[in-house]
């Protein structure tokens, strides 16, 4: 299983929670709690997702579950390369 998170986590600070940010995100913290994605940040990271790493992401996959923390997204990328292969 590939370790995804420091790339998701700098894709997450540099385009999502604005450039000059001063927000640290740990894994585990709350992307929707500590203000960084919302409905439309959602869509900006399944769009990335599914460039970066040739996912096809389908509307049933797009739950709080999925996409609450760093390391839930990680752990959905590797699940879907995954059955990818």
């Amino acid at each position: 299983m590939a370790d995804y998170t420091d790339t998701i986590r700098a894709f997450i600070q540099t385009e999502m929670a604005g450039p000059g940010s001063k927000v640290t995100l740990s894994p585990s913290d709350s992307l929707i709690e500590k203000g960084i994605v919302d409905s439309l940040g959602v869509q900006r990271l399944i769009a990335y997702l599914e460039k970066e790493f040739g996912l096809q992401i389908a509307d049933t996959e797009i739950v709080p579950e999925n996409f609450e923390t760093i390391n839930s997204v990680v752990r959905f990328i590797n699940v879907k390369l995954g059955a990818k292969g």
